[in-house]
């Protein structure tokens, strides 16, 4: 029997469509190995966030008491200057409450106290530490507390 050319050509198909087949059936075990690596990693990292809540979140409410009376001492015996209480206050009860995941991850910081320097001041060095470009969005003018 004689193999034309328009037989050759089906072989040829049907060897890519097999060879395609054989290949992507290899690719999904290892997208499924990524998949529950990833859930192990998640998993991991909610469990890490846990734990260090066990310190970090009594440790941050003790410094935001003991800074609001200190603020609030202040306060009174600086005869009701509000700006030195808030420079008690803003440090003390600002900042984060609570250690996520995607902070232990590195995706977001850890910011323990709060800080009394302008938003946008903040907002520009923010994004100076992650590498990114001033953008429009940053706040300007003056600064609302």
């Amino acid at each position: 029997m004689r193999r034309t050319a328009g037989s050759k050509r089906i072989r040829g198909l049907v060897a890519v469509a097999m060879l395609a087949a054989m290949l992507t059936s290899s690719v999904r075990p290892v997208l499924a190995e990524d998949d529950e690596n990833r859930f192990a990693s998640d998993f991991g990292f909610g469990v890490a966030a846990f734990f260090t809540n066990l310190i970090y979140m009594p440790t941050k409410f003790v410094y935001a008491t003991l800074g609001g009376i200190t603020g609030g001492f202040a306060y009174v015996l600086t005869g009701f200057k509000y700006e030195v209480a808030r420079t008690i206050w803003v440090p003390s009860t600002g900042g984060d409450y609570v250690v996520t995941p995607s902070m232990l991850r590195g995706d977001d910081p850890i910011i323990f106290s709060g800080t009394t320097e302008p938003k946008h001041e903040r907002f520009r060095r923010h994004e100076e530490d992650l590498g990114a470009p001033s953008s429009e969005s940053t706040p300007r003018g003056p600064v609302k507390y």
